[in-house]
């Protein structure tokens, strides 16, 4: 190499800019850097100014664990510093068998490691890992949202003790129920991430509301006078038993019709976004039982978890 490969790293902000978080970053650098606190806020108003500068790959990956805790977004940059006369003879250790080389070394004689290449590749290895905690920090918070929602509902709403009782072993502790549903096909219960539809004695089916395209209630012919359908087209096929299906219907009694329009809100109000780049047009498939969505626009792969009601960036190495 023409000379020792460092890194800077930058803060670009907070994913939560309060008072608290800010206090627990700067009690972090402190503790890596031995600063005091005084002089790294200063700095921190300083734009520009990498927070860390010329620190190795080990050392910035340790940074980046640290910092991640306090929701610091960060961008890390590669620092080539030419050789000294000093350093002229400084040796390293190859990254992957250990074997002792020289400093400016282009490759490892031994195992045959590209150190910038590899360099590259743990750099673009710590992007990715940041970039799926932000795109799953902010699946939590939008999480938090919608729990907080279903909670007013249910202020105006009040939800029987016992109705979500059937459903309780496929529930999560912070979700809250504030909706059943009874049809000819099974109860169907409405929880702040998704409905759970009860079929048979112990199967349940979990259906995200943004696996959701569209809500059809009151069409088609009818077994019961006393009966409305509705009809739940979905953006992909969900493997419902053995057939994967694109759409899933119900006889609901009267009583629960009258609530199609809220049926109709959360299922509109929530789609899948792309956890790369935030974008919605997205084209979904199935793959083996596992629902997958793709970008079209930056092509990142996603898996969909139907019982978490969360779609996780597929970021390949």
């Amino acid at each position: 190499m023409a000379g020792l490969v460092a890194f800077d790293i930058y803060l670009l902000g907070l994913k939560d800019p309060s008072r608290e978080k800010l206090d627990q970053l700067v009690d972090d650098v402190a503790r890596l850097t031995r600063r005091q606190p005084d002089d790294i806020r200063a700095s921190l108003r300083q734009r520009g100014q990498p927070l860390f500068a010329g620190i190795s790959l080990d050392r910035a990956k340790s940074v980046v664990d640290t910092l991640d805790t306090a929701g610091a977004l960060l961008e890390i940059r590669p620092v080539v510093s030419p050789l000294s006369a000093e350093g002229s003879g400084r040796t390293v250790q190859c990254p992957r068998c250990h074997f002792e080389v020289p400093g400016d070394a282009v490759e490892c004689p031994k195992c045959g490691l590209v150190f910038a290449k590899w360099e590259r590749e743990q750099i673009r290895k710590m992007q990715r890992e940041q970039q799926l905690e932000e795109a799953l920090t902010k699946v939590l918070q939008v999480r938090q949202e919608w729990d907080q929602r279903a909670k007013v509902y249910l202020e105006r709403h009040p939800f029987p003790e016992d109705a979500a009782a059937p459903f309780a072993q496929r529930m999560f502790q912070e979700e809250v129920p504030f909706q059943r549903l009874e049809s000819d096909e099974g109860p169907i219960l409405m929880t702040s991430r998704r409905m759970l539809i009860l079929q048979g004695k112990d199967a349940i089916l979990s259906i995200p509301y943004e696996m959701i395209s569209d809500v059809d209630v009151g069409g088609g012919l009818v077994k019961k006078k006393d009966r409305v359908n509705m009809k739940l087209t979905f953006h992909g096929p969900v493997l419902i038993g053995e057939k994967p299906t694109t759409s899933v219907n119900f006889s609901l009694d009267k009583e629960s019709s009258f609530y199609k329009d809220v049926v109709m809100d959360w299922a509109f109000a929530r789609n899948f976004i792309c956890g790369s780049c935030g974008a919605r047009d997205l084209e979904f498939r199935l793959e083996g039982t596992v629902p997958h969505y793709r970008c079209m626009h930056c092509a990142t792969d996603h898996e969909i978890d139907l019982n978490e009601a969360v779609a996780i960036p597929i970021l390949h190495d």
